[in-house]
């Protein structure tokens, strides 16, 4: 099942928060994650239903990026 753009963001806080409580701490790689997913958000194209990555110049969404991160996060 592929995960929405706010659902992935929703997971990666999840997790966020979930370590910081843990070890008491900030993690910056979970902050990097999180920006690297802002960046590669959806958008549509020309008003039709086409999701694009707003990142990866003219690749769908989710792009060869997104993939990856949901599939570590299964």
């Amino acid at each position: 099942m592929v995960m929405t753009h706010d659902e992935l963001l929703a997971r990666i806080d999840d997790d966020e928060k979930f370590l910081e409580q843990y070890f008491g701490g900030k993690f910056k790689g979970q902050s990097a994650l999180r920006a690297v997913v802002e960046l590669h958000k959806p958008r549509t194209v020309n008003d039709v239903d086409i999701l694009m990555c707003n990142y990866c110049d003219w690749n769908s969404y989710p792009c060869g990026t997104i993939q990856a991160i949901e599939k570590e996060l299964k």
